[in-house]
């Protein structure tokens, strides 16, 4: 028997959403925010997702010989973490600005992050999720 080991990583974009995980196309179980669990599965050649709502991760395609435990790691897409609070704050700044400054152009600061969101939510909706094979020593 082999073992595939998840660790998700803690973050506030989805804290509140598990993944499903896919495991050979079938959906093996979930996992929650900042959470460890380990999958057993049979010996040889595998494919690995992990999904949310319509988006997803890239396939991982993995070899398992017995007794093996592959590791990896699971989380939202890579500027996740910093997109949310630098959208934000410029609202925020514009908000003020177009109330106190009569300066109405900050908006257009906003339009790359509402473009890179509408890119992973549609075309790259299979990249939302980024999952790696991680080596545990």
């Amino acid at each position: 028997m082999a073992t595939i080991r998840l660790k998700r990583t803690n973050e506030y974009n989805n804290r509140m959403r598990d993944y499903k995980i896919f495991i050979d196309g079938q959906q093996v179980g979930t996992i929650a925010n900042g959470e460890t669990k380990e999958f057993p599965t049979t010996v040889g050649q595998h494919i690995v997702t992990a999904k949310i709502d319509w988006c997803s991760s890239p396939d991982i395609s993995i070899e398992l010989k017995e007794n093996q435990t592959s590791n990896f790691k699971v989380g939202g897409f890579k500027f996740g973490q910093i997109l949310m609070p630098i959208g934000l704050g410029l609202i925020v700044l514009h908000f003020i600005l177009s109330k106190f400054a009569d300066f109405d152009y900050t908006i257009y600061l906003v339009a790359p992050l509402f473009l890179l969101m509408f890119y992973y939510l549609t075309i790259g909706r299979k990249k939302y999720l980024t999952l790696e094979e991680v080596n545990v020593n």
